[in-house]
């Protein structure tokens, strides 16, 4: 069961506070501020630098910056994240209904060369602490399940709930990383009040079956693998943004091998507990799913 921090009032301002100072503290330690934008002038940038990202066809804009504009303007999540004076990173989200309590983030992005300095935890934290400022218990958003390292930084550092995949969810994309595929995604619930350190104990055992091999960057799929386990592992290369440069025949094989595996398990009541940094996906059946094997 997952352990969330109490949800009273007093409560809640207490928790808001504590993410507030940790992602004071996350910005401090990667190097940049952080900041929410609003005047055209920063939206301008943080468009062209999510352009960049993205290596929009044409330098068309990946997110118009008048966009950008009317979702601050309705009080939305517009952020950017400062080396200097120099915008290196960006997010935006914008609100679910408001039963839902929750935010989504559409976009993320930093800049190459600052990748893996920490900003990007640093965005995801300062933006969990800005919802959680405003009453807001979860932010979803959507990403590639076939990126290992994007995989491994939600599921398991962030500790995100795995809710749904989505094949092709936003149609055939003409940037550069998602151009000639299929833009299947996961969609992700990060529980903002969920206390840390909740996840799957470091000596837990490995899955006793593998659905989806991983064989020298080949797939192999083997549902029938399952049989009676209630833990099992789904393979992905570790590096599969590099596969399609190099191999791109290779890389496409996966695509479609991942939506079977994980669809499929997904759909019959399979829940993603956790991704390790070897590469894999690790389900567990639910326990309405396991009692309807018996």
């Amino acid at each position: 069961m997952i352990s969330r921090f109490p949800t009273n009032e007093a409560s809640r301002d207490k928790v808001a506070s504590l993410a507030q100072a940790e992602a004071e503290s996350l910005a401090a330690a990667s190097g940049v501020s952080i900041r929410i934008l609003h005047e055209p002038a920063d939206m301008e940038l943080a468009s062209a630098l999510l352009t960049t990202i993205w290596k929009a066809e044409g330098n068309k804009p990946h997110i118009d910056p008048s966009i950008l504009i009317a979702l601050a303007h309705a009080h939305n999540y517009v952020a950017g994240a400062y080396s200097g004076a120099e915008l290196i990173g960006a997010c935006v989200g914008f609100f679910h209904p408001p039963p839902d309590r929750a935010l989504h983030s559409h976009i993320a992005g930093v800049r190459g060369g600052s990748a893996g300095a920490g900003v990007g935890k640093a965005l995801k934290h300062h933006q969990r602490a800005w919802c959680l400022s405003r009453g807001t218990d979860t932010i979803t958003w959507t990403f590639d399940p076939l990126i290992a390292r994007n995989a491994y930084f939600n599921i398991h550092r962030l500790g995100t709930a795995a809710m749904k995949y989505l094949p092709n969810f936003y149609g055939q994309m003409t940037d550069s990383i998602n151009r000639g595929q299929d833009t299947d995604r996961m969609l992700l619930a990060w529980d903002l009040l969920r206390e840390s350190g909740a996840g799957i104990p470091p000596d837990t055992p490995e899955p006793e079956a593998c659905v989806l091999h991983n064989e020298d960057g080949v797939p192999h799929l083997n549902l029938e693998s399952i049989g009676s386990a209630q833990r099992v592992r789904v393979e992905i290369p570790s590096d599969v943004e590099t596969m399609r440069i190099e191999h791109p025949d290779r890389a496409a094989c996966w695509r479609p091998a991942l939506r079977e595996a994980l669809a499929t398990l997904m759909n019959n009541g399979w829940q993603v507990t956790d991704f390790a940094r070897r590469g894999h996906y690790i389900l567990e059946r639910t326990p309405a799913r396991a009692d309807s094997q018996h």
